[in-house]
């Protein structure tokens, strides 16, 4: 097998992202697909005789099924990422910007608080009407 060439990665460059992702999207392909063929190995050339066998057996297929899940996940990371990039053009700042506008500020629970109190206001209100 080849030595992999390096990869020169610019954040800003999309082509450099685009490339970035598909090989990660390619490898976690790869290793679906890698954990997969060693499950189906089990199930045909084992053949388990006692309980130690088939408890021995069972957690190297639980462990094989975790690979594959963590490997959709990282599937689904790489598409929401490649989505985010096309959506704001490459531009990471815009990115960022949104992300850090998600954070929660002590300001927002103050606000919830007030939103609550005066809810619970109307409630009561209502129910003495």
């Amino acid at each position: 097998m080849a030595r992999p060439t390096r990869t020169r990665v610019k954040v800003n460059n999309i082509p450099s992202l685009e490339g970035v992702l598909q090989e990660v999207y390619n490898e976690a392909c790869s290793n679906i697909k890698d954990a997969q063929k060693t499950i189906n190995e089990l199930f045909t050339s084992t053949e388990p005789t006692d309980v130690d066998d088939h408890a021995k057996i069972a957690k190297a297929k639980t462990d094989l099924i975790k690979e594959k899940t963590s490997n959709v996940k990282l599937k689904l990371e790489v598409a929401r990422l490649q989505n985010e990039t096309i959506k704001h053009a490459g531009d990471m700042a815009a990115n960022i910007g949104n992300q850090s506008a998600n954070e929660i500020k002590a300001q927002d629970f103050t606000e919830i608080r007030r939103m609550i109190e005066a809810r619970m206001k109307e409630q009561e209100e209502q129910e003495n009407d």
